[in-house]
């Protein structure tokens, strides 16, 4: 069970990956071109193109939007459950339990999230050399800082419903998500997507290097 939810996660969030760089890139592509249709239809009386690619780009930014809407819960969740069976294995304990699988496997809390990244490395990396340990453990804390600014956004009081810090640790970011601003999740999607797929890796690479 372990494994089914470990890959169920990992096709999800590559495919969703792939599908979310290409929306970004189309919507790049619609800025460049309604950039370059408002400059033409400004000497004309009509502006039939730039209207045109307006609404066009607008629907592209919705969609890239809804790609990352479903890509946040997978990539949180891969990032919990591959810390969280890392240091099951490396710790010699046994599988876990079906309802801690699938509880694991859904979208995490902002301080479920933080609670995994706190995890040291060198606990997680046991059969690496210190170097790639420090390294690794430089790019969760990185990604852990991020997280941690996640409780200063929440509480922002240009948010519709702004949050304290204990409403903020138990609430998950799609519960939270206000249409009007940036997403919270905008600038964690990768870094957590590259450590969540290191860390399944490092289950396997602990597996066979162990003593």
């Amino acid at each position: 069970m372990e494994y089914e939810a470990l890959a169920s996660l990992h096709f999800a969030v590559n495919d969703l990956r792939h599908e979310w760089v290409a929306s970004r890139a189309v919507v790049d592509r619609m800025i460049a071109l309604i950039d370059h249709a408002d400059h033409a239809d400004s000497e004309t009386r009509f502006a039939h193109r730039s209207k045109a690619l307006s609404q066009v780009s607008r629907a592209a930014y919705r969609y890239s939007r809804a790609v990352e809407t479903a890509m946040w819960p997978c990539v949180s969740a891969y990032t919990v459950l591959g810390i969280t069976l890392l240091d099951r294995v490396v710790s010699g304990h046994g599988p876990l339990e079906a309802h801690t699988v699938h509880a694991l496997s859904g979208e995490p809390t902002v301080a479920e999230l933080q609670a995994a990244l706190s995890i040291p490395v060198a606990g997680l990396q046991r059969a690496r050399f210190s170097s790639a340990q420090e390294s690794a453990q430089e790019h969760q804390d990185e990604v852990l800082s991020a997280v941690e600014g996640l409780y200063q956004d929440l509480a922002d009081s240009a948010r519709d419903k702004p949050l304290d810090r204990v409403q903020a640790a138990a609430c998950r970011l799609t519960e939270a998500d206000d249409p009007g601003i940036d997403p919270l999740w905008e600038g964690l999607l990768e870094p957590l997507a590259f450590l969540a797929e290191q860390n399944t890796l490092e289950i396997g690479y602990y597996l066979d290097h162990r003593d």
